[in-house]
């Protein structure tokens, strides 16, 4: 133990962080403050990455010692608002003990009139501005300051908050007389032991960005809950325990809490084949692709961190791409990890693996990786994730595995951590890998942001799949950038078919936040008109920056033809196609816009071809949906081991197949969609070679066949899908796609040469429909346009400001927020447009009527007894969560969720993995009910809501 710094009076001394425990012992507010303190310079010295700690020197001219005292500084003044009587008065014995001190408060919270109104961390804000402003501040500069202590419950105070609870309105709040004295004691006492006392005069001229107090604030916050975790810092058992330094308290809980360092890469490898060969383990004498050595390069020369748009063909490795570029980017400019972001949970968990595996490639030339996160609601049900992560919670704090994984557990170079878990902390691991709403809550008012700023600060970001985001999540994506900008984080952003106006709004917004504090704005490149493609954009200061990619040499030509047979009810000019194109076998993809085409489709190809069609779409449960991904990759996946190819199958899918998983197809019929997903889609055609001259594939299937559905090209202009006009894409963005497509009709399309034409003519202003559909084309234009204006506007309900000038406190920043942001239905309804759609835990029941787990899961977890009188086990309420299941837009609604809640048992709020899911049950034949409409669910077809 150290000797004592600063002295305080037994007031002061008096004063409660922490109330009386089990044992009768409790926390000073002085030891509370210290031990915040002391974690936060731990956490500034150890944890924090390079790009963070420069960020929160920036104000300061670079003096990274006074940005770790003023970061210091605010965490032990975090709690100086309990040092007022509403907090002090609720616990009965230590604020007796108080009064014994001198420090008068009221003996019941009832006669603190309105103490409501001063909760200790708006007291906080408030006692911060008095002490500086009484060591001559100016009023002007005191507010980014305070709201630090403001906002370290996760929601900043606003300007109208803060007004109705002033203390020369309120004294008896903020105590008089002898607590004025113990508050200026306790601040003092801070600025001493931090050193803040020796900057205090410079500090008032001192104009702190918006960045600075988010991130601050994120830290105060972190530091915190360390602080308080009583396992950590013991509390004390004496009455007045003697004011003493014991910094060691600290090291100590940093010591047993073991979080990971940041990222650091070693040192930079030569050979840009063997940064491949060793990262992503080639075959021997595999070479890099054009658009990875491209995006190396940029990674290497690009002078600052910017937003880098890597826009190539679907299969040329542009994942791999980004990875090698985030190396290089970290090793340059020392980001702590890496973020990447995806459009599905099915995407997300095909990634995690490969992130993995590159991470353990890391790891085998002994680089630290540190702790990892898989991010979406479905996570606790991926294999990987949970090969990373030891059953139940660790005695230690630390890691969960690698501390003793037991013989039979894999070692990977990453962690999964056990304290980075949860909602608010998961993203703050070295790696994170999740869908995009993770990304898209940084610009969603909710509690605690500032952590997700912070996590996201000392990352690099990888978007995969920017294309696949509409209106209303671009809206959100775009503010995000711009705070990404502010901070300076590199991001990589992934697309095969990006519009260019799409391109230039992605790095808009970013140069946006660069340019928060300077006069430049950014500057459209000369070349917008360029037709490059494959093509690498990045921003370079307000500049933007392109250059064309060497093609690969892999293309492919797609015969294009409209299927016919109406845009509603093709059905049987499909299975006619069919019935001759896989006369001598072959696999065919039917992509439909609806669950309920796909399920319609299915029936109808089903009577022709019995046992020969599968179905993929949304609407499984979630250990179904995983299996029918294993299933799709080991018939349609890469060739090589464990993939056996049927002779002959038919796949109908939504959506999901898009681009969620690597596989291959010989002729594909489509649902006419906006251009790029078509192409998309078309993506999945002769994706792998199949021999020379594709002889493995049926000779009429040798060439790549692309066929259009759910519309009718005999009308002009043509009759479209009516679900997919009125309620998935809008009519315009299909008018569109039509008539870029049209001119294709009984020709061919090149894989990859027209993919930038063919989407620039699409999303254009320029005329590309016959004349005889522009009047329809101009109409659904000016519809579209005000749909895009109410959705925009939408959006920005709970959006965040970007980030204003410096100087300018946060107040308010998070005012009227959305509560908590999570990757739950309700969360992500918040950042992708619509109703949150309803999800359930599904359950068969008997005839004697007990319920149990889907009999045809696999042995171990299949007709499991399922309570409805007692909370069910943990093991078995896994097994119930992989039994969730999205439900129809028809049920997302009050009366079909009151009705399932009400028939979920009251116990199963106690289970930490279903508690916020109700039931729907059905009898062993699949058959329910929901808010009087009959449902079926099989294993094969999914969910249906049968016609009423």
């Amino acid at each position: 133990m150290g000797s004592s710094l600063v002295g305080l009076g037994e007031a002061a001394r008096s004063v409660w962080a922490k109330s009386l425990n089990k044992d009768g012992a409790w926390l000073p507010l002085w030891r509370h403050m210290d031990d915040s303190s002391d974690i936060a310079g731990g956490l500034f010295d150890r944890w924090l990455p390079r790009p963070v700690v420069d960020l929160l020197a920036s104000p300061f001219g670079g003096d990274v010692t006074a940005a770790r005292t003023a970061v210091t500084f605010l965490a032990g003044l975090h709690d100086l608002g309990k040092a007022t009587p509403p907090f002090a008065v609720q616990s009965d014995q230590l604020a007796q003990r108080m009064r014994e001190h001198g420090l008068y408060m009221p003996p019941t919270k009832a006669e603190l009139v309105d103490r409501h109104k001063v909760h200790h961390s708006l007291a906080g804000h408030h006692l911060l501005r008095r002490w500086l402003v009484d060591r001559g501040w100016p009023e002007r500069s005191v507010s980014a300051w305070a709201v630090v202590l403001g906002g370290h419950h996760g929601v900043p105070p606003d300007g109208v908050t803060l007004t109705e609870a002033l203390p020369d309105e309120f004294p008896k709040l903020y105590g008089e007389g002898r607590w004025r004295d113990v508050q200026r004691e306790l601040a003092d006492r801070v600025a001493a032991r931090t050193g803040a006392d020796r900057y205090i005069n410079t500090w008032r001229d001192v104009h702190l960005p918006a960045t600075f107090q988010v991130l601050a604030t994120g830290l105060v916050i972190l530091s915190d809950w360390i602080a308080s975790n009583e396992s950590l810092f013991p509390y004390y058992s004496v009455e007045l325990p003697e004011v003493i330094e014991e910094p060691e308290r600290a090291g100590r809980a940093l010591e047993r809490l073991a979080l990971p360092a940041p990222w650091a890469p070693a040192g930079r490898v030569d050979n840009l084949e063997r940064l491949f060969a060793t990262r992503f383990r080639l075959p021997p004498d595999a070479k890099p692709r054009p658009v990875q050595e491209a995006a190396s390069r940029v990674a290497e020369q690009i002078p600052n961190p910017g937003l880098v748009i890597i826009e190539a063909p679907m299969g040329e490795g542009k994942t791999e791409a980004a990875l090698a570029a985030a190396e290089i980017m970290a090793r340059r400019w020392g980001s702590g990890g890496v973020h990447v972001a995806l459009p599905t949970q099915a995407t997300t968990d095909a990634m995690f693996g490969r992130v993995v595996e590159w991470l353990d490639a890391l790891g085998a030339s002994n680089q630290a990786v540190g702790a990892i996160t898989l991010s979406h609601g479905k996570a606790r049900l991926n294999r990987d994730f949970q090969g990373l992560v030891q059953g139940g919670r660790s005695v230690q704090i630390g890691c969960d595995e690698g501390c003793d994984s037991g013989p039979h557990m894999p070692r990977h170079a990453v962690v999964a951590h056990s304290w980075l878990s949860g909602r608010k902390k998961a993203q703050l691991a070295n790696f994170v890998v999740g869908t995009i709403d993770q990304v898209l809550f940084a610009g969603l008012k909710a509690r605690h942001l500032m952590l997700r700023h912070l996590a996201l600060a000392g990352k690099i970001v990888v978007l995969d799949e920017v294309h696949a985001y509409d209106v209303f999540m671009n809206s959100y994506l775009t503010k995000v950038l711009t705070w990404l900008g502010a901070y300076g984080v590199p991001v990589v952003a992934l697309s095969a078919t990006l519009p260019p106006d799409r391109r230039q709004k992605l790095l808009n917004a970013y140069q946006t936040g660069q340019a928060v504090d300077n006069a430049t704005m950014p500057v459209n490149p000369e070349d917008t008109e360029d037709d490059s493609y494959p093509v690498i954009s990045w921003s370079e200061g307000m500049r933007v920056v392109s250059c064309a990619v060497p093609q690969s040499g892999r293309r492919t030509t797609v015969s294009v033809e409209a299927l016919g047979g109406g845009a509603n009810d093709d059905s049987d000019a499909l299975v006619a196609l069919l019935r001759d194109l896989l006369c001598d076998g072959g696999c065919a993809l039917v992509v439909r816009n609806t669950v309920r085409r796909v399920l319609r489709t299915a029936t109808a190809l089903q009577a022709e071809f019995p046992g020969e069609v599968t179905v993929a779409h949304s609407r499984f449960i979630a250990a179904d949906r995983l299996r029918k991904d294993r299933e799709l990759l080991a018939r349609f996946g890469p060739p090589g081991d464990g993939v056996t190819r049927p002779a002959r199958h038919i796949v109908v899918a939504s959506q999901v197949a898009e681009q969620s998983l690597d596989i291959d197809f010989d002729v594909l019929v489509s649902d006419l969609a906006p251009i790029d997903l078509v192409l998309q889609r078309m993506g999945r055609l002769h994706r792998h070679n199949r021999g020379a001259d594709q002889c493995d594939r049926p000779a009429k299937l040798r060439s790549a066949r692309a066929y259009i559905a759910g519309v009718d090209f005999s009308q002009a202009p043509p009759e479209l899908e009516t679900a997919a006009a009125q309620h998935i894409y809008g009519i315009y963005p299909l008018l569109r796609s039509a008539a870029v497509l049209l001119p294709k009709l009984g020709r061919t399309i090149e894989l990859p040469d027209d993919i930038a034409s063919l989407v620039r003519a699409a999303y254009g202003r320029e005329t590309v429909e016959p004349a005889s559909w522009q009047h329809a084309i101009e109409d659904a234009r000016e519809k579209w346009l005000q749909q895009v204006d109410r959705r925009t506007a939408k959006a920005r309900d709970f959006q965040i400001a970007a980030p204003p000038r410096a100087g300018r406190a946060i107040l308010g920043w998070v005012s009227g927020s959305v509560g908590e942001a999570d990757e739950d239905a309700q969360g992500q309804g918040q950042v992708r447009d619509g109703a949150p759609t309803l999800e359930a835990i599904l359950v068969e029941e008997n005839h004697s009527g007990e319920w149990a787990t889907p009999t045809w899961l696999s042995a171990e977890q299949a007709a499991l007894p399922v309570p409805r009188d007692h909370t069910p086990p943990d093991d078995l309420a896994l097994v119930l969560a992989s039994c969730s299941i999205r439900l129809p837009l028809e049920f997302s609604n009050a009366d079909a969720e009151e009705e399932l809640w009400a028939g979920t048992p009251e116990t199963w709020e106690q289970s930490q993995f279903i508690y916020r899911l109700p039931v729907v049950v059905v009898d062993r034949n699949g058959n329910g009910v929901i808010n009087r409409r009959g449902i079926r669910y099989t294993p094969d077809l999914g969910l249906e809501v049968l016609e009423s």
